[in-house]
């Protein structure tokens, strides 16, 4: 196997080199596309790496089966995808194809060998953009051309793009943070807001997906208005989000998710009376829903003034460590600003240990029933309301003797 030296360092792994040997001994080609070409030409870091093939792609599982240490694995043999793994390094392979008819959630796909048909049926111009062997670019929409403008446009028609996949218009919004300059291709738009309401028939998992990735994204906040401005918000969580609460600092927006996720985020986006009806739409992970649950159903007038007063440790020990992450969503959702030395007492701050247990209750002559942890309770009610300062012989006092 040998790697042509004018590919990129990126582009030399073994697993790619593999697939282009391969697909050449079949008479056939194989290209790099997609993301990891878009990031690579706009300077930034290359993580998966997606290729196409102008062969059956049976034909190309069979080939590189053949050949240790690659294992290929049939995710998608339907639709003409299978994934290729060499050690740690892992490619999505496709066949080249076009998307003939599609009900905005499933195309009926028609494979071929025919690069330039197989570019038109992508989602975006910045997204057909191919990298041969010899580090050769096929670029047939002129994506380097928009990726060098900033300028983030559909492959042909915007409005046919979104009814073959509803799901590109979340795409939309999300690649418009890294790849557009806030002034947004006019098709696009139009078509976003036509269409707004097919994303109501996309599962609550990839709306999911697609949100997560937005809301991470310390620059989402025009994302967040361009999906609210089209309507996507309501079609595709089934509420509209409250876009005022949106951080006004994307330095905060990067400390929070980093240390607490996108969900805090979201909780300060979501009115209380959705709070429920959207977490179960998008289907989270019970921990998930009960986290943004609490934070979006908490009251955020209550909540900032108790964790911004002095005692503000006697409300922080109920909030199980995430005592930050209600100060950030009670001040986005205030429009207050969000104090980073404040922040950080809170984050940093650890709980104490209440000084009694069960068995000192027991060893002073208390029951083992109901009553012993009603006692536990109110003997760490009055410890919290002394800011932590009784000691176990005057909570034992207090508690046994009541």
């Amino acid at each position: 196997m040998r790697t042509s030296t004018r590919l990129p360092l990126w582009a030399r792994r073994e697993v790619v080199g593999h697939i282009f040997d391969a697909a050449k001994k079949r008479g056939g080609e194989a290209r790099i596309v997609g993301g990891a070409v878009r990031d690579w030409l706009a300077g930034r870091r290359v993580c998966d790496i997606d290729m196409a093939v102008s062969l059956p792609i049976q034909v190309m599982a069979d080939e590189l089966r053949q050949h240790q240490p690659i294992k290929v694995i049939n995710t998608g043999l339907d639709h003409g995808t299978v994934t290729v793994v060499c050690g740690n390094d892992a490619v999505e392979l496709t066949q080249t194809r076009s998307d003939d008819e599609s009900d905005g959630r499933h195309a009926v796909v028609r494979f071929q060998d025919n690069w330039a048909q197989d570019a038109a049926r992508r989602d975006f111009t910045i997204n057909a953009i191919y990298l041969d062997a010899e580090g050769q670019i096929f670029d047939p929409l002129r994506g380097q051309a928009d990726l060098a403008a900033r300028r983030l446009r559909f492959v042909g028609a915007a409005a046919d793009r979104v009814q073959e996949d509803a799901l590109r218009m979340l795409r939309y919004c999300r690649f418009s943070i890294d790849y557009s300059d806030g002034h947004y291709d006019s098709d696009a738009v139009r078509a976003l807001t036509s269409f707004a309401v097919l994303a109501s028939r996309l599962s609550g998992e990839r709306v999911a997906q697609e949100l997560r990735k937005i809301l991470s994204h310390e620059g989402c906040a025009p994302a967040i208005d361009l999906l609210h401005q089209t309507g996507l918000d309501k079609t595709s969580l089934g509420c509209y989000l409250a876009v005022t609460a949106m951080p006004s600092s994307p330095t905060d927006l990067r400390v929070v998710t980093a240390d607490f996720g996108w969900l805090v985020l979201l909780a300060a986006t979501l009115l209380q009376v959705d709070a429920t009806k959207v977490l179960q739409r998008l289907r989270l992970s019970r921990a998930e829903q009960k986290f943004c649950g609490q934070l979006a159903q908490s009251n955020p007038t209550q909540i900032f003034a108790e964790l911004t007063a002095p005692n503000w440790r006697q409300s922080a020990f109920y909030m199980d460590g995430c005592a930050a992450a209600y100060y950030a969503c009670a001040a986005w959702r205030l429009g207050e600003i969000l104090q980073p030395q404040q922040y950080q007492l809170l984050h940093q701050w650890q709980a104490p240990q209440l000084p009694i247990s069960g068995a000192d209750l027991l060893s002073h002559g208390v029951d083992n029933g109901p009553a012993l942890g009603q006692m536990l309770k109110g003997a760490e009610a009055l410890w919290v309301q002394s800011d932590f300062t009784l000691t176990k012989p005057a909570l034992l006092a207090a508690v046994v003797t009541r």
